[in-house]
């Protein structure tokens, strides 16, 4: 008798643990908490026949749909962990959360307007309707053209992609992709290509998203740029040997470091990853990079290693630039700066939104003739083809 009891206590445990394991796999049902509310901002849940205004504390299950009027914006904390920036004039709808391999895949989708994706992890998938834009890793920007239903998708951060029925891309760091809507006259798609970001884009998510700033200054920069030209002088070859710390030891005792690229005077391009890169100063655990722009506005850049690889879109002013490095120790004290070289770029002009490539196999329709009207029957006129002389009254 006890020997069975304990067999079926057995038997109970191994089901509720097996029980648990399965319900750790189910996903668990979207949803999404509203906040840092602007504007009009309407949301309407699964089932519901009207929208209804949405406050700081409202909540958006799977299938419900956001709406935001001309001055409304929001942001979404999914439930998946994922973040959605709503832009105004746009309407979206949380679809579902499933589990694929390699994570969590969240799905939405995006009728009008545009929104900001910052993903934690997993993927995200944004239905248009134009195609599927889709992200792995971090940040994402898909737009709907109200007029034309083109998609505009920038990819800040991460692994992104964008397919519609001619084709799929994928794309990457400051990188973008277009995905125009089918031609109503031939039913044809375009196939998405793939091009850099321009210089107001990169603004735009620095405009919109403090996440996004916050990653910018990690991965691409921690920019400081001031609106007045300062006073703190350029060091020269007269003062770098003054500029090291008075601590001999902390600088190891070596001279200051040197700048290995850009080479001085040289021209880089108004887009794209530029290089920069120094010598290893002794001591040295934080490196401070100084750029002083045509009009003496400056920008700082942190970093712990002896080069970094930045977009150049970060400096859009054009001209002849001046840049120097300084060094600091442990302590937070400056060690040295290097002498300062300069570099030329151009102006980052603003790209218009492309435009779709005519279909040079397209042949418009050849025009209908206007139907001519027959001249109305007389049966009295002999010249008609309908002349009856019986219908005819004498005279």
């Amino acid at each position: 008798m006890k020997s069975k009891t304990a067999f079926l206590f057995l038997f109970l445990i191994i089901t509720l643990a097996a029980a648990s394991c399965q319900s750790n796999e189910t996903p668990s049902p979207l949803s999404a908490s509203l906040s840092e509310l602007s504007g009009k901002v309407d949301l309407k849940q699964a089932g519901a026949e009207n929208f209804v205004p949405a406050s700081e504390d409202s909540r958006l299950e799977v299938n419900g749909q956001v709406q935001t009027g001309d001055d409304g914006r929001v942001r979404l904390d999914l439930s998946s962990g994922t973040i959605i920036r709503v832009a105004p004039s746009s309407l979206f709808t949380l679809l579902a959360n499933e589990e694929v391999e390699g994570g969590l895949a969240t799905k939405i989708k995006l009728e009008l307007g545009k929104l900001f994706v910052i993903l934690s992890g997993g993927s995200a998938d944004v239905e248009t309707p134009s195609g599927v834009a889709s992200v792995r890793g971090s940040y994402m920007k898909v737009e709907v053209d109200p007029e034309t239903m083109d998609i505009y998708i920038t990819c800040l951060e991460g692994t992104c992609t964008a397919s519609n029925p001619a084709g799929t891309v994928e794309f990457t760091n400051g990188q973008k992709v277009i995905l125009f809507h089918r031609d109503p006259e031939t039913g044809n798609w375009t196939a998405p290509t793939v091009e850099p970001m321009t210089p107001e884009e990169f603004q735009e998510w620095l405009d919109n998203n403090p996440e996004a700033k916050e990653l910018f200054e990690q991965a691409m920069a921690t920019i400081t740029a001031l609106a007045q030209p300062t006073d703190t002088p350029i060091p020269t070859a007269t003062t770098t040997a003054t500029t090291r710390a008075s601590d001999p030891s902390a600088a190891g005792g070596g001279a200051c470091f040197s700048i290995i690229q850009p080479q001085s005077g040289e021209s880089l391009p108004k887009q794209g990853r530029v290089t920069f890169e120094w010598e290893e100063q002794p001591g040295a655990e934080l490196y401070m990079m100084t750029f002083i722009d045509p009009n003496g506005n400056r920008a700082t850049i942190e970093t712990t290693g002896t080069s970094a690889e930045k977009y150049i879109e970060i400096l859009p002013a054009g001209g002849q630039y001046s840049w120097f490095v300084t060094a600091y120790g442990a302590d937070g004290r400056e060690i040295c700066s290097t002498t300062p070289i300069t570099f030329t770029k151009p102006q980052g002009d603003p790209t218009p939104k492309p435009t779709k490539e005519p279909d040079p196999d397209y042949q418009p329709p050849e025009p209908t003739p206007e139907p001519t009207e027959e001249p109305a029957c007389n049966p009295c006129d002999e010249a008609s083809s309908c002349y009856d002389p019986m219908l005819c009254e004498p005279g």
